[in-house]
């Protein structure tokens, strides 16, 4: 890569410009008591789960995953466990989407059955910078 120039700068800006961006998804979970869902609700609520992620598979990424309700948190120097009994709502899981912005993000997003009407589930869009 030799030379530089605007030759090879339109080069890099072609090949960013189709690249599309990435969102991460932080999906929350209120940490408040709820009644266990019934075989028959987990059921369908995993079938929910199942039809949209094959309906956005080409916007999916694949790599997230569900996390464990226990951790820790490294601040300041010092390392305590977390999440806190405090929390109101737990960071469930994760994931990342392609979208072409925002709003397509937040299209694919409104669709996910964590954001049910009454679950109490909250998700978190971040772009990402795009460094990998």
């Amino acid at each position: 890569m030799y030379g530089g120039g605007q030759a090879s700068a339109r080069v890099y800006e072609t090949i960013w410009s189709t690249i599309m961006a990435k969102f991460l998804c932080i999906y929350r979970e209120p940490t408040m008591n709820r009644v266990k869902p019934s075989p028959e609700e987990m059921q369908a609520l995993q079938a929910a789960w199942y039809a949209w992620m094959q309906k956005f598979s080409s916007a999916i990424v694949p790599g997230g995953d569900g996390l464990k309700r226990t951790g820790r948190l490294l601040k300041g120097g010092l390392v305590t466990d977390g999440p806190y009994a405090e929390a109101k709502e737990v960071i469930a899981s994760f994931g990342v989407i392609q979208a072409d912005n925002y709003d397509a993000a937040v299209a694919i997003v409104r669709e996910c059955p964590a954001v049910a009407a009454g679950s109490g589930w909250s998700i978190e869009i971040r772009e990402m910078f795009g460094y990998a």
